[in-house]
């Protein structure tokens, strides 16, 4: 049925669902594709109209308890008819957790100490370890109140989820207050995010951020193959939605979605050998590109260095831009550029440094300053043309002056969008 049709309910319809309980819990997988298991199953809440039949969509339930003692009466069964429905699987597979979500905007002093969801879980005989709660932080009006409901049930073994990630006004200061166990990635960052390099860039901020402050990341939302393999090539193993299953009654398995799993698994294998093979065949000849560059500009006076550059850049596909440093990061060529590939409608943003422009902190310098005799940086945006580019480093020995200089080259990788 959908809400086009739905019949319409009000206010006293939503105190009859609280109070009978009519409330029905669809399950979501939450699926490794590493460990090609469901390792996880969001309980999603909806209503039940018992004189029709229907179901009643979350946004309807949801929107029309708009004060607090109705909101939180109603988050409470919520609550609990997802944990009475899960008990049964939790008494056969004690490996799957559980995600609940919890309308921040009832926690606040007047609930505090209540410790309603814990003596719920206890009820059913779902253990803390299992559970996991989810929480929109920008929906809670008291922080104080957030900050001890997190510590008394992190305390308790339950794991803290935060929801909806990159989305909106997400307050990405609220993370370490909170030190969510797992921070699950809103469906607008994941939308297109294999097509599009600064969304991919946003979730992989995210990806290293949590590696850092070990924890978890869930990308939410899913909708296709390609961007299931982008995220697992960028290293989100987790994931949710509609490409895998949607929300339904009930715990059996989702038909076909195991064979699903396994088809993904086996291609982002043969995707990473496939790369890494073309990556090692790619980086041999870049070597050979920038050593035979070296070759000749240890010979080319100072003077015809720009002619010398710009003739590199005509031999050698893929070359976008090249300049030449001291040992002290100061440039002392001119950058040369492919005029072809240079971004004209953002020269404000990207413009080719100059004589004398000071590299001394950029991430390819500091590693030949280290001692480094090469060094290739990972795909970024560059600021000479606007392009993704990877910047190859190189010393070598001038003789026309008798000093070492560093070779930099910025390389094309526009085929590193998502990294597969």
């Amino acid at each position: 049925m959908t809400t086009d049709t739905l019949m319409p309910i009000t206010v006293t319809d939503l105190h009859e669902i609280i109070e009978t309980g009519a409330i029905v819990t669809h399950f979501q997988p939450q699926v490794s594709l590493k460990r090609k298991a469901v390792i996880g199953l969001e309980a999603l809440s909806r209503g039940f109209d018992g004189a029709s039949g229907e179901i009643i969509p979350p946004s309807v339930l949801f929107g029309l308890a708009s004060d607090p003692e109705t909101r939180l009466a109603l988050d409470r069964v919520c609550r609990t008819r997802a944990a009475e429905s899960f008990a049964a699987l939790h008494r056969r597979d004690k490996s799957v957790m559980l995600s609940m979500n919890i309308d921040a905007a009832c926690i606040s002093e007047d609930t505090r100490g209540s410790n309603h969801l814990l003596k719920l879980i206890k009820r059913c005989d779902i253990s803390p370890n299992n559970v996991i709660i989810e929480i929109i932080e920008s929906r809670c009006e008291d922080m104080d109140a957030l900050l001890e409901f997190v510590r008394f049930y992190r305390k308790k073994n339950f794991l803290i989820a935060l929801d909806d990630v990159g989305a909106g006004f997400s307050n990405l200061d609220r993370i370490p207050l909170l030190k969510p166990d797992v921070l699950k990635l809103d469906r607008s960052l994941i939308s297109g995010v294999n097509e599009q390099f600064h969304k991919l860039e946003v979730a992989r901020s995210f990806v290293q951020m949590a590696n850092r402050l070990g924890c978890l990341v869930l990308a939410e939302g899913v909708e296709t193959s390609e961007e299931t393999m982008c995220l697992l090539a960028n290293g989100i193993d987790v994931f949710q939605g509609f490409f895998f299953a949607r929300p339904a009654p009930g715990l059996d398995a989702v038909p076909g979605m195991a064979d699903k799993v396994d088809a993904l698994a086996e291609k982002h294998r043969h995707n990473r050998t496939r790369r890494i093979a073309e990556e090692k065949r790619l980086f041999s000849s870049y070597d050979l590109t920038i050593l035979t560059m070296c070759q000749g500009l240890s010979e080319t006076p100072s003077r015809g260095l720009n002619q010398a550059l710009t003739q590199f850049i005509d031999q050698h596909e893929g070359v976008e831009c090249v300049y030449v440093l001291d040992m002290k990061g100061r440039q002392v060529s001119d950058t040369l550029c492919d005029p072809l590939k240079l971004k004209k409608s953002k020269r404000f943003l990207y413009e080719p440094a100059r004589v004398g422009a000071d590299h001394s902190l950029k991430e390819y310098f500091l590693p030949i300053q280290a001692g480094l005799e090469k060094f290739t940086t990972d795909p970024y945006i560059s600021l000479a043309s606007g392009n993704l580019c990877t910047t190859i480093s190189r010393v070598f020995y001038h003789k026309c002056c008798g000093r070492h200089l560093i070779l930099c080259t910025d390389m094309s990788r526009e085929d590193m969008a998502c990294g597969l």
